[in-house]
């Protein structure tokens, strides 16, 4: 039976009063506007993530790194947060980018994306690199963007072994590229399911302090004056 949970049942709420679906509702609730408890009004850290990412790539100084910084964080925070009831566990089980892609993104574990996105992450988030090295699988990457491509991202043609000569003219064979329009709808889209999801009782959480961390790791609160 769906939970059918809205923003207008939340109203008379005490924030102690709230049921765990009602609280990943308010984690997973993407609007900018806020949810309105008893006294309260409530944010989710993926509601300023996903603004922030509109307002990155509309802005010709914030759209190069900003946007993929912040949609790689999304789908780690998911991957962190959750796993789907009665579904297999991924064999990524420390790994919340990967868990992601394949829980809420449903790709298959060996599916090359999940590697590219996660060395995307690292490199961005670590150095705000273009470059990164999966010492896994001992595999290196170097990143431009490009929305022309016709999937998420496209593979480079010749593999890079992380010889930065290598890469001095002609080096656009060694380029992974990524399609951030794409990559956005891929992130918005695994949002959705989690949600729709939570809304029939089929998430559950995976922090070790539960509901209460939920609430204190990625909501924030403002009193109503």
């Amino acid at each position: 039976m769906a939970n059918n949970i809205t923003r207008e049942t939340l109203r008379e709420k005490e924030v102690q009063e709230l049921t765990l679906e009602e609280m990943i509702f308010i984690h997973l609730a993407d609007s900018d506007s806020p949810i309105i408890v008893k006294d309260l009004y409530l944010k989710s850290t993926l509601s300023f993530l996903k603004r922030n990412i509109q307002h990155s790539l509309n802005n010709d100084h914030g759209k190069d790194i900003i946007p993929y910084i912040g949609l790689c964080t999304i789908l780690d925070q998911l991957g962190t947060c959750y796993n789907i009831k009665n579904a297999q566990e991924p064999r990524f089980n420390s790994n919340g980018i990967k868990r992601c892609l394949v829980y809420f993104g449903e790709f298959n574990e060996n599916d090359k994306l999940i590697d590219v996105l996660f060395a995307l992450r690292n490199g961005l988030l670590h150095k705000a690199s273009l470059t990164s090295h999966d010492q896994y699988k001992n595999k290196y990457y170097h990143f431009r963007w490009d929305n022309d491509i016709t999937e998420i991202f496209k593979e480079a043609e010749k593999e890079w072994n992380g010889n930065y000569d290598l890469l001095d003219q002609p080096g656009e064979q060694y380029l992974t590229l990524i399609n951030v329009d794409l990559l956005k709808k891929l992130v918005y889209r695994c949002m959705d399911k989690a949600a729709k999801l939570n809304q029939n009782s089929l998430i559950e959480l995976r922090l070790a302090g539960g509901k209460r961390q939920l609430y204190y790791d990625y909501i924030r609160t403002s009193e109503i004056l």
